[in-house]
């Protein structure tokens, strides 16, 4: 019973952690201790203060998350700042054919703002991807810089690498693995409460929530879940006067009914989401939902902010958490983790930017991480992690555990989470 007891505590550690803190049961600083031993993939920014970094940018129009199409005009303020400019991430064109994209600069003479910091610039939304578009707008003085990011819809615009990809990842062939699920998310979501009759679960299975702003309902009143075009959207929201609300999507349902698959498999999601203080999004496996040993495959957890306090990082972790496991010489056994700095790989963009595709494969005998088709990681495959059938998720927090400020009043408290689609691979089964 004791030993039992621990694998409780280990395995539901997310959940136990936020109500403990939310409860003041312990200290804050116990509390961060406690993350950093268990989460060292939350504390890659600890330390690293990067004063310089201030909020100044204010956007008068047009209204964040607002749908936009053709001429788009764009004003702004930043006090005590001297000058800004702003980006956009675009499809290949014939002057820059590159198959990852590009970045533009919507402003290639910089915008000299006005004594009282406000400044404007306009740009043809149409020359750009249909969909989400996050404008990126940097201002700074001589010694304090500031970057916001505008998330915007394309209603108009180029259509470019939407929805599932017509082929396979080099894994998949590599290990002739077969497709076993995929989502496209261009129909009505197929999403309950509690995950049962429906597609997908809205809350993590048996665990609880760890996200700061709330896992919510599919018919909470700030509607964290749409289908929109060709993606999922996740709308993070908060109203004065509540505690929020964002979204979690699972493959089983609370009675563990539902999608698992074994190794060997492949599993990838793309994505985009904001990079603002306290976002946090992942996609994301485990192989128990009730009290015993499991493992956690974090294929991505990314953190937003910059500044004091705050992540201050483009990249994002990946890590496999082996929970309630101990080594031959009983000490537990480690979680096992890199950070990806993204603006080294690819495209060299972020994935506030634009769309990345993270993947992973599970092996018997290792274990494989994934960006936009490159690895950036590997290690041994844990035995449970070989052993057991896994379910997966997709979610966008806003703060929690992490231990990352939340701080989205500029941003109107809300921010938003497009996911592309999902899809797993698997080897066949014999007879079939």
């Amino acid at each position: 019973m004791k030993s039992m007891n621990n694998y409780k505590r280990k395995w539901n550690f997310k959940s136990i952690l936020t109500i403990l803190v939310v409860s003041g049961t312990i200290g804050t600083l116990n509390a961060q201790q406690d993350r950093r031993t268990e989460y060292p993939d939350f504390s890659y920014g600890e330390g690293v203060e990067n004063n310089e970094w201030i909020q100044a940018i204010k956007v008068i129009e047009p209204a964040c998350r607002s749908h936009v199409k053709g001429k788009i005009n764009i004003s702004f303020q930043a006090k005590g700042m001297k000058t800004a400019k702003a980006m956009c991430w675009s499809q290949p064109t014939d002057d820059n054919p590159n198959t990852w994209g590009h970045d533009v600069d919507l402003t290639p003479k910089g915008i000299h703002l006005k004594k009282d910091g406000t400044g404007k610039f306009s740009f043809n939304a149409d020359q750009f991807p249909n969909g989400p578009m996050n404008v990126r707008i940097y201002a700074q003085n001589d010694v304090n810089k500031d970057i916001f990011e505008l998330q915007l819809y394309n209603d108009g615009g180029i259509k470019w690498n939407q929805g599932i990809p017509a082929q396979d990842p080099d894994i998949v062939k590599e290990k002739g693995l077969s497709l076993v699920f995929s989502d496209d998310f261009d129909g009505p979501l197929s999403i309950s409460n509690d995950g049962r009759g429906a597609r997908y679960n809205a809350h993590k299975p048996c665990s609880g929530d760890f996200s700061g702003w709330p896992f919510s309902d599919v018919d909470h009143p700030l509607k964290p879940f749409r289908q929109i075009d060709t993606y999922l959207h996740i709308a993070a929201r908060k109203e004065p006067g509540t505690n929020g609300a964002t979204g979690l999507i699972a493959s089983v349902n609370m009675d563990g009914e539902g999608f698992w698959v074994k190794a060997p498999c492949y599993m990838e999601c793309r994505f985009t989401a904001q990079s603002a203080p306290g976002t946090w999004p992942a996609f994301w496996t485990i192989n128990q939902i009730h009290n015993a040993p499991g493992d956690e495959l974090d294929i991505i957890e990314a953190y937003g902010g910059q500044g004091k306090g705050n992540p201050n990082y483009w990249g994002y972790s990946v890590t496999s958490h082996f929970w309630g496991q101990h080594n031959a010489d009983g000490t537990p056994k480690d979680a096992v983790w890199k950070s990806i700095d993204m603006l080294k790989l690819g495209g060299k963009s972020s994935w506030s930017t634009t769309f990345h595709t993270y993947g992973m494969y599970i092996g018997m005998d290792e274990t494989i991480y994934y960006f936009d088709n490159m690895e950036v990681f590997r290690h041994p495959t844990n035995e449970i992690s070989r052993d057991f059938p896994h379910l997966f998720m997709v979610n966008y927090a806003i703060g929690g555990i992490s231990g990352w400020p939340i701080d989205l009043e500029r941003y109107g408290n809300g921010s938003d989470m497009f996911v592309d689609f999902v899809r797993v691979y698997a080897k066949p089964e014999k007879g079939k």
